[in-house]
């Protein structure tokens, strides 16, 4: 797989091959997951989510919102695997690490940010949680904004 080569490859030099490891993984949850391999894919999301956090911590411009959709597969992973309480905490992750980027650029992250809110609007009502609104109320103030 892709990611065994880049396993490799960060460990000869990470600063140039931990992004595209991350990357790997995440993609590699993420085509997991659709053939419904639930644990291998949480497995790879988390070692993606672990690798993009030390990446965003040494350089947040380049690589938070890469961290935010991490964080978001992630909330996926969880939820499918019942596990509602984590995937919450996940997806609120995302959206606190999204949100600055999507407030400065609305156009270029209204993608990611739409399906974010709609992932944890969804594991709120799984729950029977009220949405924390001080988390969303900028992002929807944004969003009107900038609707035609």
């Amino acid at each position: 797989a892709a990611s065994d080569v880049y396993k490799r490859q960060a460990q000869a030099n990470p600063q140039a091959f931990l992004p595209d490891l991350a990357m790997s993984l995440n993609n590699l949850g993420a085509r997991l997951s659709e053939l419904g391999r639930r644990e291998e894919a949480l497995a790879a999301t988390e070692e993606a989510v672990e690798i993009y956090q030390q990446l965003a911590q040494a350089n947040p411009q380049a690589f938070l919102p890469y961290l935010a959709t991490s964080l978001n597969n992630l909330g996926s992973d969880l939820s499918a695997l019942g596990r509602r309480e984590e995937a919450l905490a996940a997806y609120e992750e995302a959206l606190r690490a999204l949100t600055p980027f999507f407030l400065q650029f609305p156009a270029a992250f209204a993608g990611w940010m739409t399906t974010i809110v709609r992932n944890y609007l969804e594991v709120c009502q799984a729950l029977g949680r009220k949405p924390d609104e001080a988390l969303l109320r900028p992002i929807r103030n944004t969003q009107k904004e900038t609707r035609p």
